[in-house]
């Protein structure tokens, strides 16, 4: 009887022993956050322009990387170190796959996508995971116009067609749409554009942004005959806009943080600068109008 009595005692022990393994284990099991399920992913293609007449950018592909390791699932800069030109021409690694988004490849004039136009690059449907790169391959057949001439943009010497931007979770926007995580790709002209021994060379500079945790600045400068040129900036972050023909301009993807915005007039207007503005995520700064001077 003795005997039973611990071989039942001995049973129950490892029993709740055993518990108590799966449930630490469980707790230690990293939740797919909602930002990880499976959904539909839109990327849209916007402009932060320079004083060109056109910029045609020559866009064949767009892919997103996606890590499926649920070990590091809620790390969002998990791969910020790793070398990107690693992963030319490839589909597959350690860390995820390139899942490539339906698009209408071909020849974009990014400097029409400005002052809150943009278009919807792609869109594809992914498992669950975490987005952390988006890959842009770019066709032969780039030019940009000035004073009405076109110059071919060739790619910048020592580099490939490829170019990568990295993701993090604050990139990415849940609720713009229902059922779809959305991104804004953002092509900086002025950046992206080189010219060098008589040649426009092309090299570009991506960033990617969400209107959830971004700010806006919005308003109106005059005379349209001034042809001002907008620049917002502060330590870590600069922006810039071209005015439509009534004035108004937008300028989205902003940090948080305390800006300077310049007006910049040209044919002998004066320029205008307003300091300590404030910009917070997810909200839009609407600026009083503001009038140059000669």
């Amino acid at each position: 009887m003795k005997n039973k009595k611990q071989l039942l005692l001995g049973l129950g022990l490892m029993i709740t022993t055993l518990s108590l393994l799966i449930f630490a284990c469980q707790k230690n099991v990293t939740p797919l956050s909602s930002s990880s399920s499976p959904r539909n992913v839109g990327i849209y293609l916007t402009d932060d322009p320079c004083q060109y007449d056109s910029v045609f950018i020559d866009i064949q592909y767009v892919e997103i990387k996606i890590d499926t390791s649920t070990q590091h699932m809620n790390d969002d800069h998990f791969g910020d170190n790793e070398n990107d030109h690693n992963e030319d021409h490839m589909h597959h690694d350690q860390y995820g796959f390139w899942d490539t988004l339906s698009i209408r490849s071909g020849v974009y004039d990014v400097l029409q996508l400005r002052n809150g136009i943009d278009t919807l690059l792609g869109t594809t449907n992914i498992p669950a995971g975490k987005i952390r790169k988006i890959r842009l391959t770019l066709g032969s057949n780039n030019s940009v116009v000035i004073s009405g001439i076109s110059h071919p943009l060739n790619l910048f010497p020592n580099t490939n067609n490829y170019e990568y931007v990295k993701i993090h979770g604050e990139d990415e926007d849940n609720h713009f749409r229902p059922g779809q995580t959305s991104m804004w790709l953002d092509f900086n002209v002025c950046k992206s554009i080189r010219f060098d021994n008589g040649q426009y060379y092309l090299k570009p500079f991506l960033s990617v942004f969400a209107m959830d945790n971004t700010g806006r600045i919005q308003g109106i400068v005059l005379p349209n005959s001034a042809q001002p040129y907008v620049t917002v900036w502060n330590a870590t972050d600069t922006a810039s806009a071209l005015p439509e023909h009534d004035g108004e301009y937008k300028i989205r993807g902003l940090n948080a943080g305390i800006y300077s915005l310049q007006f910049k007039g040209s044919f002998g207007y004066m320029d205008t600068t307003i300091t300590n503005l404030e910009v917070k995520a997810g909200q839009l700064v609407k600026i009083p109008v503001i009038t140059l001077h000669q």
